[in-house]
């Protein structure tokens, strides 16, 4: 079974993937692809030296804008959201797009807002038979029920994938982010998943876990903190790389 990693980038944000390699690399050796939402020909060119670039297939403007939202809907999501939601909405259903061109037989997805602190060998290994994809839980929803899209782990085959893909290019004006669409598909389709350990895909709002392997500096905070700070391993005073 070929393993690999998958991870996206537009020009907006494509100055967090050298940041993302340089601790990737450190720990990991699996092949990388790219999904280019848009980066810039300089920042191609660095990914092809790296891995294999994916064109993103998808419709054009096919995310819902503010003014087609219901403002119940709008009025929750912008106080959900510590960051524009607007902005990160553009990314976010672009998500099951990607991971529908995954040239893995087991990928890991992984926002390039995570710091890899260790092997993902611990993490392909979590692979079960009978499953199609495995996650970790979101603390940070109020409801009792909801799975971060942060780090995934899944089959190319798995059958959720259009599912949610076909949801997130339909629908996606009825939901914030691609990550409450899975998590209706987990409790309402039936999908067979795993939950995985929080270390996989860890919330840095919540302190920092010596045990993390993968720590998620999500929201706007969190590219604020790597900008400022660098991210855990500075702050452990860990040192990778030049």
């Amino acid at each position: 079974m070929r393993k690999g990693v998958l991870v996206a980038s537009d020009r907006k944000i494509e100055w967090l993937l050298p940041w993302w390699w340089k601790y990737y690399a450190h720990y990991n050796d699996y092949p990388v692809a790219f999904v280019d939402y848009g980066m810039s020909t300089q920042m191609l060119k660095w990914c092809r030296e790296r891995g294999r670039v994916i064109p993103l297939a998808c419709p054009p403007d096919f995310i819902q804008k503010k003014d087609s939202i219901v403002v119940e809907f709008a009025q929750v999501w912008q106080t959900t959201y510590k960051g524009d939601v607007w902005q990160a909405r553009e990314a976010w259903f672009k998500k099951p797009l990607a991971c529908l061109q995954t040239p893995f037989d087991l990928t890991v997805w992984m926002d390039i807002d995570c710091e890899v602190c260790g092997s993902l060998k611990p993490l392909f290994e979590e692979w079960e038979e009978g499953i199609e994809l495995a996650l970790v839980r979101d603390e940070r929803s109020i409801e009792e029920h909801n799975y971060s899209s942060g780090v995934i782990l899944f089959s190319k085959k798995a059958p959720f994938l259009k599912a949610w893909a076909e949801a997130c290019l339909v629908d996606n004006g009825k939901y914030m982010g691609d990550q409450n669409v899975l998590t209706e598909l987990i409790s309402k389709k039936k999908v067979p998943f795993k939950e995985l350990n929080p270390i996989y895909n860890w919330i840095m709002y919540q302190g920092y876990n010596l045990s993390t392997v993968v720590a998620h500096w999500g929201s706007s905070w969190g590219k604020e903190y790597i900008q400022k700070f660098g991210g855990l391993h500075d702050l452990l005073g860990i040192k990778v790389g030049k």
